[in-house]
């Protein structure tokens, strides 16, 4: 029950997974540099100003980029849904998982909403975030599996399928971990590294705790994927694709270290708190790519058990 998709869905996959990628990015940019008015208040809309284009301001530069970002992402996510549920209709679990994808993507649609016209409520922030990771994961998924299917991979084994799931959820603890220290302002609370005061002291407060609380998760999330990287790289050390995905997740967690400790020695600066945040978007999609290929083989097939053979022409229909 194996199906091919055209190469036209698999460049939209992986165009859907990077445009929302970048709008994780674009959307961390506007909220370390306060630029979420820089065109103005809600009812400048799509104008900037008053303009179609924005002035030469850092903010209205930035939201403006971060509104067309947004945008692409959209019209791609409709693109997507579009050609699954009507080209692809046969591929169930394409189908089902592209049907979450619209519905994570209109949740953070308001999330988003509230997030600004009640001013950043405590809570939703952090929701906010850990429904663009899920939608990030759901894509990066979406786009990997439809990358495999039709190849021959070897089957993985028990544990090699638990070191996956144990990579993605440590993980996405990790980031969540983060958003609750972006959600309650906590930042800042310790100005030391690794730990607090001179960077040995131990936290004196509600936010120093949260603080602290996310770096001993990404202290024990790093041995976890460290261990889970090493283990899967061994089970099959001729996949060239798992061993690149492996190398990538290491790579990111030690720049994503050097970020997180470069920022208390720099004071927090708006740069690297963007970088802080595209670092982690990167490296939850490529444990989930790394998760993904660790199966081994695709997890699409065409419902009704026939094969679905790539169209003639880019995005033809599924038989």
């Amino acid at each position: 029950m194996t199906w091919t998709p055209s190469r036209a869905l698999r460049r939209l996959t992986a165009a859907t997974a990077v445009a929302t990628y970048l709008l994780i990015v674009m959307g961390g940019v506007v909220r370390v540099t306060g630029s979420g008015l820089g065109c103005g208040d809600k009812d400048q809309w799509p104008l900037c100003h008053g303009g179609l284009l924005p002035p030469l301001q850092q903010t209205a530069l930035i939201e403006f980029t971060h509104r067309w970002v947004a945008a692409v992402a959209t019209a791609l996510v409709i693109a997507l849904a579009v050609v699954a549920w009507t080209r692809y209709r046969r591929v169930r679990r394409l189908v089902v998982a592209v049907t979450v994808v619209v519905a994570l993507f209109i949740a953070q649609i308001v999330l988003g909403a509230i997030t600004v016209d009640f001013n950043l409520p405590s809570g939703v922030i952090m929701i906010h975030l850990a429904n663009a990771l899920l939608l990030l994961g759901a894509l990066v998924w979406i786009a990997v599996t439809t990358a495999m299917a039709g190849s021959t991979r070897p089957r993985p084994s028990a544990p090699t399928l638990r070191l996956g799931i144990l990579a993605a959820g440590a993980t996405y603890l990790l980031a969540l971990s983060g958003a609750l220290v972006i959600d309650q302002g906590a930042g800042d609370a310790c100005d030391g590294w690794p730990l607090c005061g001179n960077g040995f002291q131990l936290s004196s407060g509600q936010y120093a705790d949260i603080n602290l609380l996310h770096r001993l998760v990404a202290g024990i999330v790093v041995l976890v994927l460290g261990y889970s990287m090493m283990k899967l790289r061994r089970t099959r050390p001729d996949d060239r694709a798992l061993r690149v995905a492996t190398l990538s997740v290491t790579l990111l967690i030690v720049a994503q270290v050097i970020a997180g400790a470069l920022l208390v020695d720099l004071n927090l600066s708006a740069a690297l708190r963007a970088l802080h945040l595209a670092l982690a978007s990167a490296l939850w999609a490529c444990v989930v790519i790394t998760a993904v290929i660790s199966r081994g083989v695709s997890t699409l097939a065409a419902s009704d058990g026939h094969r679905v053979e790539r169209p003639a022409t880019a995005g033809a229909t599924a038989s």
